[in-house]
């Protein structure tokens, strides 16, 4: 059923309330716009399918009570964006919420599974293609757009449950609890201005010092893509931010000869950017911004990574897991390099599972042989 107008939702909204689960998924655009354009709101109960044209209703606010109703599981597949989306559109957050990308690997699938592998594997249905490149913002809205966006909801109740029935037999029902939990958090979907320059490319590639540039010009880039709803690279592509930064030019003149900057940038905007470069010279060592690194700084500490990664493996084949849910390799180094605090590996059912007895291999209380083709530990006296 597609919903085209505000009394069929409201209908359709009464018609499942109440209802266990919910499957949601969304189509939207924004090769042109700084703010996604939401396109499609896929829907599936046990009972109904139905997809929301907001195109055509405008106004999701209904929808919000579903979303926030605690009777009902919102199911997702890699839902991020979907529950962003869906924040932004209807100003709450979709809860409680079960991620079937999320849950895969506890089953022995591969962390960051596919969609169409994981209904493949757990319902045994090859879903059909349609071309990536599909412009959801046409209307009419033609058979096959609406069969194949209805496959992305119609199996995710069905996996929802055989995923549920499998981890509790093996008693991981409550493994992601707090996983699932932080994705019902309105607070993860915002990002600090502060950090905007973390997502500008190379920006590690210039001093510290410099880097106060990419800060201030990424928070100004924001404000104007927004106002203007344009994505950001078309007020400023990343590789001309980091150009500026890195010279620093002291006028809208010397800003105009890097290349690009004049086809980019008007009068009024290049005078911004030179005022931004030098207030941010006057920026104090302490507050320039901090460079993501590698989590180690001892020598030997990526070997030290690379044996316990061959632990890592040999605990997740014994618990049917996929290796990267539960340890990543920087993990590894920092724990190899001493850190204790702050890392997943350190926290519920991953340390009992193979995050204890690598700290007492690396604090020397426990040693590893092989017994019997099986990788045994030893306490040390």
């Amino acid at each position: 059923m597609l919903i085209t107008n505000d009394q069929d939702l409201r209908q359709m909204l009464d018609k499942i309330d109440g209802c266990r689960a919910l499957a949601i998924d969304t189509e939207f655009m924004r090769d042109k716009t700084y703010h996604p354009l939401l396109c499609l709101v896929q829907c599936a109960t046990d009972d109904e399918e139905f997809i929301i044209d907001p195109l055509r209703i405008g106004d999701l606010s209904a929808f919000a009570n579903i979303l926030s109703d605690e009777r009902t599981v919102k199911v997702f597949h890699a839902g991020k964006q979907d529950r962003e989306l869906l924040f932004s559109y209807c100003g709450v957050a979709a809860s409680p919420v079960f991620d079937t990308q999320a849950a895969a690997p506890l089953l022995g699938l591969p962390a960051q599974v596919g969609y169409g592998t994981a209904v493949e594997t757990l319902c045994g249905v090859k879903l059909k293609k349609l071309d990536s490149l599909t412009d959801w913002t046409m209307r009419p809205l033609t058979g096959r757009q609406v069969d194949y966006s209805l496959d992305d909801v119609r199996y995710l109740l069905p996996m929802y449950d055989k995923m549920s029935t499998r981890l509790e037999e093996r008693g991981r029902l409550h493994w992601l609890d707090s996983e699932f939990a932080a994705m019902s958090d309105p607070t993860s979907f915002e990002k600090p201005e502060s950090e905007l320059w973390t997502k500008v490319k190379k920006a590690n590639s210039l001093p510290r010092r410099k880097l106060v540039h990419v800060q201030s010009i990424a928070i100004w880039r924001e404000h104007i893509a927004s106002r203007r709803d344009i994505p950001r690279r078309w007020v400023l592509p990343d590789e001309l931010v980091i150009e500026i930064a890195r010279i620093e030019p002291a006028s809208t003149n010397e800003l105009f000869r890097i290349r690009g900057a004049r086809e980019k940038l008007t009068s009024s905007m290049a005078k911004d950017i030179v005022r931004l470069i030098e207030k941010g010279k006057d920026v104090p060592p302490e507050e320039w911004p901090v460079k993501t690194k590698k989590k180690h700084s001892c020598n030997g500490a990526d070997a030290l990574a690379d044996v316990m990664m061959g632990i890592v493996r040999v605990r997740a084949k014994e618990n049917d897991l996929a290796p990267q849910v539960l340890a990543v390799h920087d993990d590894l180094v920092a724990l190899a390099a001493g850190t204790r605090e702050g890392l997943d590996i350190l926290e519920g059912w991953r340390f009992e599972i193979v995050g204890r007895e690598l700290v007492d291999f690396l604090e020397g209380r426990e040693a590893f042989k092989v017994e019997n083709g099986t990788l045994v530990a030893i306490p040390v006296e």
